[in-house]
């Protein structure tokens, strides 16, 4: 094992910069996922890590080494890639051989080492089949024990689960998080899907066009997100963003025909100014029984789920402006559909009980508690202090 570090990390093609200044480091045995829409850097900064891409600043470190001069075969690390690379004329057996005979690993250890790590990811009685013979599942723990076989320093996985269907990409998660617990190897997993980051790593690392917003737990990125990005592309469904306006010292804010008392959560230094409010679908719940303030709305659309339902509300709001500031795919949806339109709207999502009548155009009033909210400066998307939760770094941990 062995830690991966970024110490000012940039890449920059021509005049365009893929990554800028990334610093991460990866603690010996620790699962780290980079995350982020497509084209923010993820996976340039692993491919700079395997030695596939060239740095244009700065010094990646793996161990006790700079390797930004080394070739990829001397780095002592492992990648599975995204369409498993594997070789179709060789079999199974073959495949996870191929590297250790590459290294002139003495037949005897090759095949034990091969017969182990096979009883591990069930393909023991799949040694001689070729990959034309195996599901998608079996194709990527070949890949994977190919990888493992090598007993590498760290491990490199590029979107692995990304060319499997949705029920095997759960199941196969669950077991690429298992074996690296198991076989407590540094990893750097690298993934489009926030879900797939949140269940799997150790700590989750979320970019944007090259920059590192922040990385830190998946739980505290879920409750402490530092900035409109990050509110906005952890979690699913997104959490809900509107603009409203903070008035009496700081202890109400003022949002379409509501006034909410924000108690312990003063924004004192924020009186008298304009900021983005957030809210998780979960926490946007139907009135009757609930304490807070009470808003009223409108049922747009009902999705059923089965085990819940997720609402679409129009509330009067002022909706966010700046979609600079938050992720593309997370935006609201468009107009109300056919319902009476209200003058500044927002739609808000929220998660209710399965066994809660509403229908499309029905009235409702939703229950909004303060200590659940999160705020954000309008004009740079930072998390804002309130006097019970103070700021959160661009980059924890």
């Amino acid at each position: 094992m062995a830690e991966i570090e970024f110490v000012h990390v940039s890449k920059s093609y021509g005049d365009t910069p893929a990554v800028r200044d990334l610093n991460l480091k990866v603690g010996e045995g620790e699962f780290v996922v980079l995350v982020g829409p497509s084209g923010c850097g993820k996976t340039t900064a692993l491919r700079m890590v395997a030695g596939l891409e060239e740095i244009t600043e700065g010094e990646i470190r793996i161990g006790d080494r700079v390797v930004n001069e080394l070739a990829p075969r001397d780095r002592d690390i492992a990648m599975v890639f995204q369409n498993y690379a594997l070789y179709p004329h060789k079999t199974v057996y073959e495949n996870l051989a191929f590297g250790l005979r590459m290294r002139k690993v003495p037949k005897d250890e090759q095949r034990r080492r091969v017969e182990e790590i096979a009883r591990k990811l069930g393909l023991a009685d799949m040694l001689n089949r070729r990959p034309s013979q195996l599901s998608g599942g079996q194709r990527q723990r070949v890949a994977m024990g190919r990888a493992i076989v090598r007993e590498p320093k760290a491990f490199l996985m590029d979107e692995p689960l990304s060319n499997l269907d949705a029920k095997l990409r759960v199941q196969m998660r669950a077991e690429i998080a298992r074996i690296q617990k198991a076989l407590e190897v540094t990893t750097l997993y690298v993934t489009h899907d926030q879900v797939e980051a949140m269940t799997m790593g150790d700590r989750v690392a979320v970019m944007r066009d090259g920059i590192l917003q922040q990385v830190d737990t998946p739980q505290r990125l879920y409750d402490l997100p530092a900035n409109l990005f990050v509110a906005s592309f952890v979690g699913s469904p997104p959490m809900n963003l509107f603009e409203a306006d903070v008035e009496s010292d700081g202890a109400q804010l003022v949002f379409g025909d509501t006034r909410l008392d924000l108690g312990a959560r003063s924004l004192r230094d924020y009186k008298g100014r304009r900021v983005v409010v957030g809210i998780r679908p979960e926490e946007v719940r139907e009135a009757s029984g609930w304490d807070g303030a009470h808003v009223g709305g409108r049922v747009l659309l009902v999705e059923a789920l089965g085990a819940e339902q997720l609402v679409h509300i129009e509330i009067a709001a002022t909706p966010l402006e700046r979609a600079d500031l938050v992720d593309a795919a997370a935006q609201p949806p468009g107009p109300s559909l056919g319902v009476e339109e209200l003058e500044r709207s927002v739609t808000l999502l929220g998660r209710f009980d399965r066994h809660l009548l509403l229908t499309p155009g029905e009235a409702v009033e939703v229950a909004i508690d303060p200590r659940l909210l999160h705020f954000f400066d309008l004009e740079t998307g930072a998390a804002l202090p309130t006097a019970d939760v103070p700021a959160v770094a661009g980059v924890a941990g």
